[in-house]
């Protein structure tokens, strides 16, 4: 059974929703080629580890964020979009070091990564995860 914000979350990256229509901002995110990096490890999390658990603390949730951003950034390219930029540039691992690393707080807002992307690095660390021992969610 899915918890309503993980079904809520499962259709705003369904890019073939076809549904009743979305709201003009959800239509929007349902439209675009990459995901917002905050959106996208809330689903990675979820899939890969299958915990359904509430977290105690922003700190905490931002710290596990931080986490899977740095997880996903090994298996996908990642993006930032300036804001003079009319599309998103690849982060190099300079960067990728910077923002995930090194800052602290840690801000993924304008960090992204591609939807097509975003469904193989899933499958490559729940594939991983599944390899070393643990068994990821079905």
């Amino acid at each position: 059974m899915l918890l309503p914000w993980k079904r809520y979350i499962l259709r705003l990256m369904t890019a073939h929703n076809k549904k009743a229509p979305a709201p003009k901002g959800v239509q929007a995110l349902l439209d675009v080629d990459f995901v917002p990096m905050p959106m996208a490890a809330a689903r990675a999390y979820f899939d890969i580890t299958g915990e359904r658990k509430v977290t105690g603390s922003e700190l905490e949730l931002a710290d596990i964020s931080r986490l899977v951003a740095i997880a996903l950034s090994t298996v996908a390219p990642i993006y930032r979009m300036a804001e003079d930029a009319e599309r998103p540039s690849e982060l190099s691992a300079a960067e990728i070091n910077t923002l995930l690393f090194q800052a602290r707080p840690v801000n993924l807002t304008g960090i992204l990564i591609k939807r097509e992307d975003l469904e193989r690095a899933i499958v490559t660390l729940k594939e991983a995860r599944a390899s070393f021992g643990t068994s990821a969610a079905a």
